[in-house]
């Protein structure tokens, strides 16, 4: 009868004990389809609103204002090539990168790919 006491007792035990630990253990969230959908609604947003039809040095300001616009309604700064088109080159800090797409540009009159990056 002990016996029999003690295993249910152990079970009852282990049972309860595995369950505090598997609930108590934090879970990683996967965002890394939200990142990606969220730069391509930025790259989407920019290509509607910048004039992307000869992406060079000459649209730079119109790319770059809007950049500034997006970002400050977002809190994120967003990088084409690089550091060549940015909205967060005053600040000097390092960025990490939270999503980068690649996205296929006209710039001097020949279709080229491009990275388009959002970090923090």
């Amino acid at each position: 009868m002990q016996s029999l006491e003690a295993t249910i007792s152990l079970l009852v035990f282990l049972s309860l004990s595995s369950s505090f630990i598997i609930s108590s253990m934090t879970h990683r969230i996967d965002d890394s389809v939200y990142r990606s959908q969220l730069a391509e609604d930025a790259w989407r947003v920019l290509y509607l609103r910048g004039d992307f039809s000869d992406f060079s040095d000459s649209s730079r300001g119109i790319i770059e204002s809007d950049m500034r616009r997006l970002g400050e309604e977002t809190s994120l700064c967003f990088f084409i090539k690089g550091v060549e088109f940015t909205n967060c080159r005053e600040d000097g800090t390092n960025h990490t990168m939270i999503a980068s797409v690649g996205k296929t540009v006209i710039a001097d009159g020949s279709p080229k790919r491009i990275a388009f990056s959002i970090g923090k």
